[in-house]
């Protein structure tokens, strides 16, 4: 009796002590902190916005007219447990935003001479002479309906390594793109179709024309003359600092970047700040900015009005122009109206939208579940959070499944077989868990039967209470399985570090 309770008050004091290791140290509940810099009456109607909405991390906002911008930041824009909020300059990702720079590019080299919108790519790619790529307008990949594929070859086959927390982007440099336009299909009859490999293209078309690459042509033509001189697209000369707000998703799993020169013209690695994107708009609204035909629609993209890029919604209030961007862990949104005077500029550093933060500041009707879209400000979908407290689950039972095994088991193989494969289940629940929702208590709590199953199956195997027999090794009957258990937990141990 004395031995039994020798190992149950271990376990209950082993299990207590994971749960304080949970809270301290598991996973963080993902949500805007209460952090503030800037204005703190528009750090206000965003945080109204968000209000009972997890899943982000920080939030950089402003408001802009053609004379004035205000900004405000929210939440915690280190890596750490806690931390400031962002700054003005504090460096988010563009996303797809930035295909608005490549549009004003276009919209320029037209205005220059340099380009039309009739010309075809092989015109200025002439490696494409005689391909179907080669036939397609750059006006058309402006707006999204030359017929080309959403990405060249080599990226779609490589879209695979997200799951795995790998860039995609990662073998796209501008030769691989060409090549891969080379023998890409073009479908005439496909309806318009957002497109990377077409803006990609489109940007590496510009650069030619220019007789420059597409990072020195934004960084002559756009960012430099009007002074953003946080905007730009990362390389060996210039490499992103240590301090850029790190991307993660929805429930704070670190995220990966997708720098690659080929696909550089869409937006998949370029950073920005607050204040550089709203002196964007800025010189939007005032007509300063290169290439602001882009803004004026003069096609159809699914229903909606679209520009070079850029796409317009109207509405009761008047019509506004805007163009959002997401990569793996950051999303942007700029909305605009010349006839208002107005702008909103949104980065956020989760992989969650922030088109609704946007809407909601646009309308001056900060109340979740009003926007002008008529949808609140989102978290992930339902089904997958479903996903995550499933891994929750999973997770628990094997967790339970190890403590049944060490107080019950009748050798210490199996049970360190069950304690490797919960071990497992247990990082899986690190990376995938619900932790938009709740935080690292519920991971503490998961691990508690784990650590008490080795606490007691130690008690059991080594340390003995004099007058109690130690459990054997190996089971009386065959080791095979109990060898299989190991490995396979070893085996997904390893490979759900590939995860980070």
């Amino acid at each position: 009796m004395q031995h039994r309770t020798r190992l149950w008050l271990t376990g209950v004091v082993t299990a207590l002590i994971a749960v304080l290791i949970g809270a301290l140290v598991g996973p963080q509940h993902q949500r805007v902190g209460d952090q503030t810099a800037g204005d703190p009456d528009l750090a206000a109607r965003v945080r109204t916005t968000i209000d009972g909405v997890d899943g982000r991390r920080a939030l950089a906002v402003a408001e802009v007219t053609s004379t004035s911008l205000v900004w405000a930041g929210l939440g915690n824009a280190t890596a750490g447990r806690s931390g400031p909020a962002p700054t003005q300059q504090s460096l988010f990702q563009t996303g797809s935003v930035a295909k608005t720079f490549t549009a004003a590019l276009f919209a320029d080299a037209i205005t220059r001479g340099e380009v039309t919108a009739e010309d075809r790519l092989s015109d200025h790619l002439p490696e494409l002479a005689g391909t179907p790529a080669g036939e397609v307008t750059l006006g058309s990949l402006a707006q999204h309906s030359s017929g080309l594929p959403s990405l060249g070859a080599t990226v779609a086959a490589d879209m695979g390594l997200m799951l795995v927390g790998e860039n995609p982007y990662a073998t796209s440099s501008v030769e691989q793109l060409i090549a891969d336009a080379a023998i890409a299909p073009v479908n005439a009859d496909r309806p318009p179709t957002y497109s990377n490999f077409g803006f990609s293209l489109l940007g590496t078309a510009l650069a030619r024309a220019a007789e420059t690459d597409y990072r020195s042509l934004l960084a002559d033509r756009i960012t430099g003359p009007l002074g953003m001189d946080h905007t730009w697209i990362p390389d060996q000369s210039r490499p992103a600092p240590a301090d850029v707000v790190p991307g993660t998703a929805f429930n704070g799993t670190p995220m990966t970047t997708w720098p690659g020169d080929g696909y550089a013209p869409s937006g998949t690695y370029t950073l920005t700040s607050i204040e550089d994107l709203a002196i964007w708009a800025q010189a939007l609204l005032a007509g300063t900015a290169p290439g602001t035909e882009a803004l004026t629609p003069t096609a159809d993209f699914n229903g909606v009005p679209i520009g070079w890029a850029w796409l317009t919604a109207n509405s009761e209030t008047g019509a506004t122009v805007w163009h959002n961007g997401m990569t793996a862990g950051h999303a942007a949104i700029v909305v605009l109206s010349p006839d208002q005077d107005r702008a909103i500029v949104v980065l956020g550093n989760t992989d969650l939208e922030v088109d609704s933060v946007a809407s909601a500041l646009w309308t001056d009707n900060p109340e979740p579940g009003d926007t002008a879209a008529g949808t609140p400000a989102q978290g992930p979908t339902l089904s997958v959070s479903i996903l995550c407290w499933i891994v929750a689950g999973i997770a628990g039972s094997l967790s339970l499944l190890a403590l049944w095994r060490a107080c019950r088991g009748r050798s210490a193989l199996p049970v360190i077989a069950l304690v490797v494969i919960a071990a497992a289940g247990l990082t899986l629940l690190w990376h995938s868990g619900p932790w938009h929702s709740v935080g690292g208590w519920l991971w503490g709590l998961l691990l508690a039967p784990t650590l008490a199953a080795v606490t007691i199956g130690t008690l059991r195997t080594v340390f003995v209470t004099p007058g109690t027999v130690a459990i054997p090794l190996r089971p009386a009957r065959t080791t095979a399985v109990a060898v299989a258990g190991i490995a396979l937990g070893a085996l997904l141990l390893v490979g759900l570090a590939q995860l980070w």
